[in-house]
């Protein structure tokens, strides 16, 4: 498992460092534009890597970061092709549609997508070349490394594309850095710095994130427990813990926000934290597996068979399941425990006890059984059945 710790360089640092930090950053950006721009234009070829002897010399002739920077050039310009090939695709699919819908160009629509002649995606309206915005650096531990510091925690020796007088070495500067409560965590649970560190500027300030690395071993004693995630209670679980009950509050509020507002943005910063805080309230005592639903609100169809009015079903956009799954898939790689995701169909109807689907039982945040009587919470039914169908799904799969 990947993680990232992000360490801010202090203005107080030595004025020559970041005078030679705002050089770097000039010049990286300067023939990154460059290399991007000869790609587009074939002047160069798309490559994953490309020998420093067959790239140009613009204001960084350092053959090692020449070659990170075509690197990264034809990185941004592969994810490019890969947006701008999907947006064509899509406008194709419609046109599919629309024409087999009108009974038209029969010729058009008997050929494959892949049986049509189309011009170079780079010479096409689809494609936009890339806008650079804030830069960051990928640097390898050729370029750096790491050492103990007196009055910091650490340096980073960074080994700079600028030669002394003579030409002979490289100039290198230390740049100073602290570690914090993510990056004192991750030590104490035993992460590994990896060979490669990232140098951001963001808004005028530097940043260097340091990657760690952690081998992911999973626990194989313990229990399973099923989650049902909602937006009134964020959290059940199956062993009838209740968590996040109260976060309908902050979804109103970011409603009632301008979106992309500082306000907007500031409560969707609280909703992350309060998401982050309740996730680690989850009691893991003796579990070994979290079973959770995969839902999809993407999918149209879904949303159609959804029975909230229309302000709950805003709400429930705000209230963005993904990173809720994201951070319990990081809790889960943290602690061992396999995460089993399984199909969200009729986990709300179904009678935890006898196991009748009906959706007459299910009557409001209350749940009792057409069948047998048995009256239990509805999201703590729920998240008992989602729990039994993960366990019946690896159970089947062993089988």
């Amino acid at each position: 498992m990947i993680r990232i710790s992000k360490h801010i360089i202090s203005t107080n640092t030595n004025l020559n460092k970041l005078n030679f930090l705002d050089k770097l950053f000039n010049d990286y950006k300067h023939d990154l534009e460059v290399y991007i721009n000869y790609i587009i234009e074939g002047a160069l070829p798309l490559k994953i890597n490309l020998s420093s002897k067959d790239l140009p010399c613009e204001t960084i002739k350092h053959s090692k970061y020449k070659r990170e920077i075509y690197k990264q050039a034809s990185s941004i310009i592969r994810s490019q092709l890969d947006k701008a090939k999907a947006k064509r695709f899509n406008k194709y699919k419609q046109l599919y549609t629309y024409f087999i819908s009108k009974n038209k160009l029969i010729k058009f629509t008997e050929l494959r997508y892949s049986e049509l002649k189309l011009n170079n995606i780079i010479k096409t309206k689809y494609f936009t070349k890339p806008k650079l915005n804030n830069i960051t650096i990928n640097l390898t531990n050729e370029f750096y490394n790491i050492k103990t510091g007196n009055y910091f925690d650490n340096f980073i020796n960074l080994k700079l594309p600028y030669f002394n007088e003579k030409g002979t070495r490289a100039i290198q500067i230390n740049i100073p850095l602290n570690h914090h409560r993510h990056s004192n965590s991750l030590l104490n649970n035993k992460f590994i710095l990896r060979n490669n560190v990232q140098i951001k500027l963001v808004k005028g300030k530097y940043f260097i994130n340091l990657i760690w690395e952690k081998q992911n071993v999973l626990k194989k004693e313990g229990k399973t427990i099923g989650i049902d995630i909602g937006y009134q209670k964020l959290i059940v679980t199956s062993d009838n813990q209740f968590i996040g009950c109260d976060m309908k509050e902050i979804y109103s509020d970011i409603i009632n926000k301008k979106r992309n507002s500082k306000e907007y943005k500031k409560v969707l910063l609280k909703r992350d934290n309060l998401i982050n805080y309740h996730v680690n309230r989850i009691n893991l005592e003796n579990v070994n597996r979290i079973v959770v639903e995969e839902l999809d609100f993407s999918n149209k169809k879904y949303k159609s068979d959804l029975k909230y009015e229309r302000k709950q079903n805003d709400l429930m956009s705000r209230w963005t399941y993904r990173p809720l799954l994201n951070k319990i898939a990081m809790m889960c790689e943290d602690n061992g425990i396999e995460l089993v995701k399984v199909s969200p169909a009729y986990t709300s109807q179904t009678c935890s006890l006898c196991g009748l689907i009906h959706k007459e039982s299910r009557q409001g945040d209350k749940y009792k059984c057409v069948k047998c009587g048995y009256e239990i919470d509805a999201d703590y039914n729920a998240a008992i059945n989602i729990r039994n169908r993960g366990v019946y799904s690896l159970s089947n799969q062993k089988s």
